[in-house]
């Protein structure tokens, strides 16, 4: 021990001999499992019957839920800002807020590739509207490959 050497190694190395190399043992690499909700979404949003009375229509939307990020392509140009989205019982959510349209509620649930939700917007002038969506996994390998042929 006077020399820093692991008694282990004193005790099966014969007198004389260096010590063997150590092996070098490859251990897989474990990725952090991706979240079900992660990823783009293509939903389709439609207003309740009262929005719709109030001249709501429905819309198509690309939702992006990345690393705690949620954003939606639809509401960017209207202010509305990528969003800290959480999980909590198997439901995701985020409350994106914009300056001059108000605030939105989004909050969904994720089954495979399959996505359903709500969204209420709460506008500035206080009119709340709700609407609900579905959609499914952009599948961005296929897109790919149909844009090459």
């Amino acid at each position: 021990l006077a020399w820093g050497v692991p008694l282990a190694l004193l005790a099966v190395t014969p007198a004389g001999a260096a010590p063997a190399a150590k092996k070098h043992v490859s251990t897989p690499s474990r990725k952090a499992p991706v979240p079900a909700e992660d990823g783009v979404w293509k939903v389709t949003v439609t207003p309740d019957p009262d929005a719709a009375g109030k001249g709501e229509k429905a819309f198509e939307d690309t939702l992006m839920l990345h690393r705690g990020k949620f954003s939606s392509s639809a509401c960017a140009p209207h202010g509305f800002p990528a969003a800290d989205y959480k999980v909590e019982a198997g439901l995701w959510s985020a409350n994106p807020e914009s300056p001059r349209e108000g605030k939105a509620h989004w909050h969904a649930e994720v089954s495979g590739d399959a996505i359903a939700g709500k969204l209420v917007w709460t506008k500035s002038d206080g009119t709340v509207l709700n609407y609900s969506f579905t959609g499914s996994r952009a599948r961005a390998a296929a897109t790919q490959t149909q844009k090459s042929h």
